[in-house]
């Protein structure tokens, strides 16, 4: 397993340095990795970008998707045709961003909430359909879709793991997989073991995040059980870590974290 630190858009920093500030304290922290927030990959600047990461030496795990949901409107259930166009146009430059950087695009927020789309089979059906589309094209390029099942206070569709990995497994692509983050499986899973033997197969991408969404640590979340339990069932990928909801830096944050998880993967 390895271990990165989800991290803001660069563009909302309040200077370069301070971005790259961040990538020397991970670093430095013991993070194999960094996962970034953005929401448009046509407005990130992928040259300056690489060039911070590779000062710091770390690499690019992952990108997340979901942040235009909120801030634009943009989902996949809804039946406003021009908005599922965009949605889909902008999760396909992901598909292209993603395939150039040799990194996993999260998915899950874009697909919608019952005020965009009442009716759940119809909703159900378009998210189904738009994912079936941009795995063909995520295969193509050799790119792969971790499909995230979010809690049914954000998201209304395929909010637990045994539905998520239903669809996954029903489009049948190597390039649509799943993850699974650990603030929405205490929300949604009756057993937070449990299943993930079930999913070793599909499973690309791992969020860590507190029960309250501070530090690990500080809320009531099993990470030594929930390690253990990937390392039995073979999990090699990334394990990126997600602080959202805190009064401490990001840098003590990740200081914090990090120092946590060597102990317990010694």
């Amino acid at each position: 397993m390895k271990f990165s630190y989800v991290l803001p858009d660069p563009a909302e920093y309040r200077d370069w340095t301070e971005f790259e500030g961040d990538l020397a304290c991970a670093k430095q922290a013991g993070c194999d990795a960094v996962e970034l927030q953005i929401a448009d990959p046509l407005a990130f600047d992928e040259q300056r970008v690489r060039q911070a990461l590779l000062a710091a030496g770390l690499p690019m795990c992952a990108f997340q998707t979901g942040a235009t949901y909120a801030s634009r409107g943009n989902c996949l259930c809804t039946a406003d045709e021009a908005i599922r166009e965009r949605t889909e146009k902008l999760l396909l430059s992901f598909v292209d961003l993603a395939a150039r950087w040799n990194a996993v695009i999260v998915m899950g927020s874009l697909q919608g909430r019952f005020k965009d789309e009442p009716d759940r089979s119809a909703g159900e059906a378009r998210i189904r359909s738009a994912l079936q589309r941009v795995g063909e094209y995520a295969l193509a390029r050799q790119a792969i879709l971790a499909f995230e099942p979010v809690n049914h206070g954000e998201i209304s569709f395929h909010t637990t793991i045994a539905a998520a990995a239903a669809l996954v497994r029903g489009i049948d692509r190597p390039s649509v997989r799943l993850m699974v983050d650990t603030f929405h499986m205490n929300i949604e899973e009756q057993d937070m073991l449990a299943p993930l033997a079930g999913i070793k197969d599909i499973l690309a991408h791992v969020h860590l995040s507190e029960t309250n969404r501070d530090v690990l640590g500080d809320g009531h979340w099993d990470t030594p059980g929930f390690l253990a339990e990937l390392r039995r069932i073979g999990y090699r990928g990334f394990c990126s870590i997600g602080v959202y909801n805190t009064r401490r830096s990001r840098r003590d944050c990740m200081t914090h974290c990090l120092k946590l998880i060597h102990g317990l993967v010694k």
